[in-house]
């Protein structure tokens, strides 16, 4: 191992404990989750989550891609591409996270409506402005001229996914009662994927490649601006989606 490799391996002892900052973070402590987690909601505010997750949601593939585009480093620019095959289904077209939350989020929005809910309809919405802000701050960081900056967005991003995941599961266990024992689990493969194996291989994916381009403190600052950046844009993002869905009662 070289001495430059040494260095960054040194380093993921502090990036760990920078990822470990999520949970203390706005980002999940937040309104939106304590509603989500509370009780069935209206129709009206399941289709304003699903539209502005979904809005925020179908461009993270993207951002993962970007990740790898603008890292120099090649053992951080390997454990992107791990993430991004990853995203695209281990190369099953069927089973990309994309696609997964399309079935899942018209299938529950069909059955809360009574009336076919197509994924056009989630296309066609146009999202919230701090969904847009979201959106707008992400790929700034994605593309950032400085590697450390984009790992740290990546870290953040991949952090914040596993818990977020988890939460939203446990507010979907909200709508049980519209399907069969085995329809409810068979309709949730989104999550499974994600709480099972994917997310938890980009966490451990993400920690590498941001531990890789530190080889001094200097770095790691740089790395936590980044993953504080991603934080805050996505603190702001709940807010807005909380304060919308109260809107749609």
């Amino acid at each position: 191992m070289s001495a430059q490799q040494t260095l960054a391996t040194s380093y993921l002892g502090p990036v760990r404990e920078l990822a470990a900052a999520v949970h203390r973070s706005p980002a999940l402590d937040n309104d939106f989750y304590r509603l989500w987690a509370s009780a069935p909601l209206p129709y009206p505010q399941v289709e304003t989550f699903a539209r502005e997750f979904y809005a925020r949601t179908v461009n993270t593939s993207v951002m993962v891609a970007l990740s790898v585009l603008h890292t120099d480093d090649l053992a951080a620019r390997v454990e992107c591409v791990k993430n991004l095959y990853s995203e695209y289904g281990n190369g099953d077209p069927a089973k990309a996270h994309l696609l997964l939350l399309e079935r899942f989020l018209t299938d529950l929005l069909t059955r809360l409506r009574g009336a076919p809910f197509t994924v056009d309809e989630l296309r066609a919405a146009e999202p919230l402005a701090s969904t847009r802000a979201f959106g707008k701050g992400q790929r700034a960081l994605f593309t950032d001229s400085d590697q450390r900056v984009v790992q740290g967005a990546l870290l953040g991003q991949e952090h914040l996914a596993y818990s977020m995941l988890v939460r939203l599961y446990e507010g979907v266990r909200n709508y049980k009662h519209l399907y069969g024992e085995d329809e409810f689990h068979e309709e949730c493969e989104y999550f499974y994927v994600h709480i099972g194996e994917a997310e938890k291989e980009h966490k451990a994916e993400a920690i590498v490649s941001a531990a890789a381009v530190c080889h001094g403190d200097d770095d790691l600052d740089r790395v936590r601006e980044g993953f504080d950046g991603f934080l805050g844009l996505t603190a702001d993002y709940w807010t807005g989606v909380h304060e919308a869905m109260l809107a749609a009662r």
